[in-house]
């Protein structure tokens, strides 16, 4: 019999909204557990936004969290730029967010291919340019960090390419590159939202939309994946941990 579940980490893209868009069931019942006191705590691939941003998002549809617990591969990003490449240039592919963490990790962000290091996040404004000098850079011998590797995005209206896919078009660009993953399915994410929690692992649950990611991350740090079926795209692979599967997130019962 498995032990009460007492502390629940979630994903955000593709369980909380779609895109831009809540999904209701998914908002009405975070809402609950959250006036209930359940411990809760977001991580997320996303690194299009600070945890700031999301946690605003996150209490404005009723759903009280601080940003301490929506933990992004931002943090990652800083921690790793000041254990292993303090005062490094990097080249950035992403949202303001990001470039900010660079520069509050003490990195220096530069907009030319002498970069020690390429940075991949979500990046709107994305262009042929940016891919180019980026390409140079992992030329020159610069290192690629990416922020994930998930390959596509849920949206309103279906899905968009994601970091992965970039990962990859440098990866073919630049053979021998070997990118460094900070996000999901990497258990780091995961172990420092048990930690803001004080949960114990056997009493933690991680819920997300994408096994590869989700439910991989779950199982690399010992505790229970749920997967939510809001994505029509997934494929049942043979060496797919073992994860529990609900269609809604008002099946989970934290006590």
């Amino acid at each position: 019999m498995s032990a009460p579940i007492r502390a629940i980490i979630s994903d955000l893209d593709g369980v909380v909204w779609r895109g831009e868009e809540p999904i209701p069931e998914a908002v009405d019942t975070l809402r609950a557990w959250s006036g209930r006191g359940v411990p809760l705590a977001f991580v997320t691939n996303n690194s299009a936004h600070s945890a700031e941003d999301f946690a605003g998002i996150l209490n404005r549809l009723g759903i009280a969290v601080a940003p301490s617990h929506v933990i992004t591969p931002i943090e990652a990003l800083k921690n790793l730029l000041r254990e292993r490449h303090a005062g490094a240039r990097v080249y950035v592919i992403g949202g303001a967010a990001l470039a900010l963490a660079v520069a509050e990790a003490g990195g220096t962000v530069v907009q030319d291919a002498q970069a020690d290091l390429v940075v991949l996040g979500t990046d709107y404004e994305l262009s042929y340019t940016k891919l180019r000098c980026a390409t140079n850079a992992l030329l020159n011998g610069a290192t690629l960090i990416a922020t994930n590797p998930d390959l596509l995005s849920p949206v309103e209206d279906g899905f968009e390419p994601c970091v992965g896919a970039l990962v990859a078009l440098f990866t073919a660009a630049v053979p021998g590159t070997t990118p460094v993953i900070l996000g999901k399915p990497q258990p780091a994410l995961l172990e420092a939202a048990m930690t803001l929690l004080g949960a114990q692992r056997d009493e933690t649950v991680m819920i997300g939309d994408q096994v590869s990611t989700d439910i991989r991350a779950a199982a690399a740090a010992g505790i229970r994946g749920f997967r939510i079926t809001t994505n029509p795209r997934h494929v049942a692979q043979a060496d797919d941990p073992l994860h529990e599967v609900i269609d809604r997130l008002a099946e989970i019962r934290p006590v």
